[in-house]
């Protein structure tokens, strides 16, 4: 077992210093949902679903906050965590690892979308040449490896991306009196199926998980913790208060980030969309035409030049979906192989990793000329709600079985992951519900 490393406790500028997997977090679940799902709920419903939001980004950072503890206290990662529990051996991590596997089904279009901004700015190759392109670099770039660098290119996008929400928002100039009103909490009418998508889409879904794979890399907790003993984590007191520190603002900046850029996209849906319509009423394009869209309005309010700008933003926000997907997810793939098999062991971490990589790269990859396989996409969205759900009560047993009670979250914590949880579980018997009876067999 390693040393847990010796992380700051009051200095602001020391910790800001070790943050890192919350921003690898932001790149993953900000992606083509607040580009293309908020800024349409913002056209037809404005600010005044804003709340829904709030609700989202509150219930996966509690969860977020809880992986961190956990991972922290006791050296192990969510996926061996849930090896412990009770039942059948390693339900839980068949599960997510099932989940994480069809997902990738969903990454081709994040492809296509950022081989399409490509094509805008230079049609020298066609979009599905360009989605090949961002494939081929994501796998290149991944197979090292390597966290630190995969860190520092989510850092860069995530500045471009918040360059160009600001510019949008500087462009369009939203007064404060408006945001204000605009901003009173409603629920209008009709609007149920979209409040539902926004709480699930919104910061992310079972991608919160990643989080914990990602703290273990950056070095806030040692590998191989205690994990045969409750109550008993590697580490001092103080030492585990420092990086519980560390971790908080982390993910708290990771939280704020996401949150700012979902309520900027849904404001910039109901300032150039929501008067937009042939009557005065709200434009709301499809979805595959609203990147489209709003580059127009964007460029009719601040010149041509702007289709630069916001074809840009764009492809940070999905290039680093992609790449905090793929590198997120390769990590937790080849922990849940080595843990269901322990055979797999022979085979180092970096080469299972590797094979991660290659086999989300290949299905991206054929996913491209073969068309998005829309019923599994849809079902996979539709379970996200409710394996997230059963990852928070499976969290919350883990931390009450297996860290002291000094170590276990507040009552706060507990009060918004079961009110969180509740209402997930909600959303997920309506999703499946909508997702079963809207299929044609």
């Amino acid at each position: 077992m390693t040393e847990p490393p010796s992380l700051p406790l009051q200095n602001l500028g020391a910790k800001l210093k070790h943050i890192g997997p919350g921003i690898l977090l932001a790149a993953a679940a900000i992606g083509s949902g607040e580009l293309i799902l908020t800024p349409r709920a913002g056209a037809m419903f404005g600010l005044s679903i804003g709340w829904v939001i709030l609700i989202s980004i509150a219930y996966k950072l509690a969860l977020t906050l809880g992986l961190a503890r956990y991972t922290i206290a006791t050296g192990e990662d969510i996926f061996e965590g849930f090896s412990h529990l009770p039942g059948p051996r390693n339900w839980c991590v068949w599960v997510l690892a099932l989940v994480f596997l069809l997902g990738a089904a969903g990454y081709s279009g994040i492809a296509l979308a950022c081989g399409s901004a490509l094509y805008t700015v230079c049609p020298a190759l066609s979009m599905i040449q360009w989605a090949m392109v961002v494939v081929a670099v994501v796998f290149l770039m991944l197979l090292k490896g390597a966290y630190g660098p995969v860190e520092k290119v989510a850092f860069a996008l995530a500045l471009i991306l918040l360059a160009g929400v600001f510019y949008s928002l500087a462009v369009f100039q939203p007064r404060l009196g408006w945001l204000v009103q605009q901003s009173i909490p409603r629920f209008p009418s009709g609007s149920g199926q979209t409040l539902i998508s926004l709480l699930g889409w919104t910061a992310g879904g079972t991608s919160t998980l990643l989080y914990s794979f990602w703290i273990l890399e950056k070095g806030y907790a040692a590998r191989g913790g205690n994990s045969d003993s409750a109550g008993d984590p590697p580490g001092n007191h103080e030492q585990l208060r420092r990086q519980f520190s560390v971790a908080n603002l982390d993910a708290g900046l990771s939280y704020a980030v996401m949150l700012f850029v979902s309520l900027a996209f849904l404001a910039i849906g109901s300032i150039a969309l929501g008067t937009a319509g042939p009557d005065g009423g709200p434009l709301v394009p499809a979805q595959e035409e609203m990147m489209a869209t709003l580059s127009r309005m964007l460029t009719s309010a601040a010149g041509p030049q702007a289709v630069y700008v916001f074809v840009v933003a764009a492809l940070a926000i999905l290039s680093s979906t992609i790449i905090g997907l793929v590198d997120g997810k390769s990590r937790a793939v080849s922990a849940a192989v080595r843990i269901i098999a322990p055979g797999a062991r022979r085979w180092s971490e970096l080469t299972w990793y590797r094979l991660g990589v290659a086999a989300f790269c290949l299905v991206i990859f054929a996913l491209l000329f073969t068309g998005k396989p829309v019923v599994l996409i849809m079902l996979v969205s539709a379970l996200e709600a409710p394996v997230l759900a059963l990852s928070a009560v499976m969290l919350v047993y883990l931390l009450h079985t297996r860290l002291a009670p000094e170590y276990r979250p507040g009552i706060t914590w507990h009060a918004v992951i079961v009110v969180g949880t509740l209402i997930y579980f909600a959303l997920s018997v309506y999703a499946l519900i909508s997702t079963i009876g809207g299929f044609k067999w």
